[in-house]
């Protein structure tokens, strides 16, 4: 018997790639056939040259099409500083961009941009992923927590600081509902409704009412510690050196730093340089909200009735209270990136504002504007993040840059627009984009 192995390569429909492939075959088997026929008399091998012309023959006549596979359907997309990440309705993850750290979890770590998306390692499926500064987190569907990136402030809680190119269970057997990644931090709410917090604690903004950490390791708690609060919270995230939560009942919490008044609670405490909270205090004024994020220098929160409210320093000016966004529309969510932000209505019609220096606002400009313009693309979306990050040369000299990322609502497609000098617009480019551009397939 003639020892070919023939492979067929089946390609989605007929291209001009499939076409090449094909006309390899062929000449494959009939390098094969002439090779054989010139050394080969016994009848037996006849045969066998007579069965490879056949095959010659049928691939010759048949072209094989397929289905091309289904495109992944996202339900949500996270940023952190130069990465993003999206999970599926099957609780996939992926995620592109920056990887120097480890942050994108496909078991490396580089410097250079990943411009499309890529799978996030091991079989977990989960019900939310977040991004953070430098590193990732997610709720796994039995609610343990894990984490992977950057961890020299313990921030992933695996009880090291060494990072994780891979996701990593939080070391503890709490199971929780959500997650806050931030800076060298990262905080969670139990299923209880207790917060806990973990990593880098040098301005209190672990809430645990000290700014020490453990023996070891004394600028950081290395597993998940419990906020020092008799309060239950929905929602609790970390910032840069700072984290808020909302309580049951509606009413905001911030702790850590308050410089550029970030912590919402006066002028008095924003003029404190070492003015750190230690605990959770009360943000001032009597709005109740639904969901409060903190960013870097600024927080955003949506109130109860739907209206969004923002503090702390935007580049300009410093709002040491809550101040609301002008604008009469009604919203869904907010996404509070560094030096912009974000904002979808009921409807998922998307609006931002804020800095534009690379198109992040996606209104086909680069022009700063404080009042939320529409991005400028008629799709409408049920997920939005906001991203970005800054590069200090020195006091005084600071170049930021931004990207945002939403998930369509009609086929779950993730679009991205701003900042790609690290690939974290996924669309296969470095190249930046000023309205919408879809991510390209993994």
């Amino acid at each position: 018997m003639i020892d070919t192995l023939v492979t067929f390569h089946v390609l989605p429909g007929k291209t001009a790639e499939s076409e090449q492939l094909h006309q390899q075959l062929l000449a494959r088997i009939s390098v094969r056939i002439w090779r054989r026929a010139r050394r080969t008399s016994r009848r037996s091998d006849m045969r066998s040259l007579v069965g490879l012309a056949l095959i010659l023959w049928s691939a010759s006549a048949v072209r094989i099409a397929v289905t091309a596979a289904e495109p992944l359907h996202f339900v949500s997309v996270t940023a952190g500083a130069d990465h993003a990440c999206a999970l599926t309705n099957q609780g996939e993850a992926y995620c592109w961009g920056s990887n120097e750290f480890g942050q994108l979890g496909n078991g490396s770590s580089d410097s250079v941009p990943h411009v499309r998306p890529v799978r996030v390692s091991g079989d977990v499926k989960f019900t939310n992923v977040v991004g953070g500064f430098t590193h990732t987190c997610g709720i796994a569907r039995d609610g343990a927590a894990l984490c992977w990136g950057a961890n020299d402030s313990a921030q992933l809680g695996d009880g090291t600081v060494k990072p994780s190119f891979i996701p990593m269970h939080v070391a503890t057997d709490i199971r929780f509902q959500m997650i806050g990644p931030g800076g060298g931090h990262t905080c969670a709410v139990s299923i209880e409704g207790i917060g806990y917090c973990w990593g880098g604690n040098w301005h209190g903004q672990l809430g645990v009412g000290n700014r020490d950490g453990d023996p070891a390791a004394p600028c950081c708690y290395r597993r998940p510690t419990r906020i020092h609060t008799d309060l239950r919270f929905r929602t609790v995230v970390a910032a840069g050196i700072s984290s808020c939560g909302v309580a049951v009942d509606g009413k905001a919490y911030c702790w850590g730093s308050p410089q550029e008044g970030r912590l919402g609670t006066g002028a008095a405490d924003a003029a404190i340089k070492w003015g750190d909270k230690a605990v959770p205090t009360a943000v001032s004024g009597d709005v109740i909200f639904a969901t409060v994020i903190p960013r870097a220098w600024h927080t955003c929160g949506l109130s109860s009735t739907r209206a969004l409210f923002c503090w702390g320093g935007n580049m300009l000016q410093i709002e040491p209270i809550p101040k609301r966004v002008t604008t009469d529309s009604e919203f869904s969510t907010v996404a509070t990136g560094p030096f912009h932000d974000c904002t979808l209505t009921g409807d998922g019609v998307a609006y931002c504002w804020g800095a534009n220096t690379d198109g992040e606002l996606g209104d086909g400009t680069t022009r700063d504007t404080a009042v939320p313009q529409k991005v400028a693309t008629t799709r409408r979306f049920v997920s939005i993040a906001a991203g970005g990050n800054a590069f200090i040369a020195k006091s005084g000299d600071v170049s930021t840059w931004g990207f945002t990322c939403a998930v369509t609502v009609d086929d779950g497609t993730v679009l991205c627009w701003g900042d790609n000098r690290h690939g974290a617009l996924g669309n296969g480019s470095t190249d930046r984009a000023l309205t919408p551009t879809s991510i390209s397939n993994p």
